[in-house]
């Protein structure tokens, strides 16, 4: 007698039921990890940007100090 023989059908539907909510929030967990991946690449982009900005004040004010040295 195999595995299969051992249920009735009421058992098996509560077993599918079972299985797809555990489907459906498998799934929204994936959705919300997608999510909180793409706001910490939007945040690690920004930071990427401003310490970019940091970079081209500090040239600036190297580029300032050179030519006040040269005068």
């Amino acid at each position: 007698m195999t595995d299969i023989y051992m249920f009735d059908d009421a058992d098996i539907k509560d077993k599918v039921k079972e299985l797809k909510k555990e489907l459906k929030q498998l799934r929204q967990e994936k959705d919300r990890g997608q999510l909180d991946l793409t706001k910490v690449i939007e945040m690690q982009e920004k930071e990427i940007d401003i310490l970019k900005g940091q970079i081209d004040i500090k040239e600036l004010e190297i580029e300032m100090l050179k030519k006040k040295h040269e005068l």
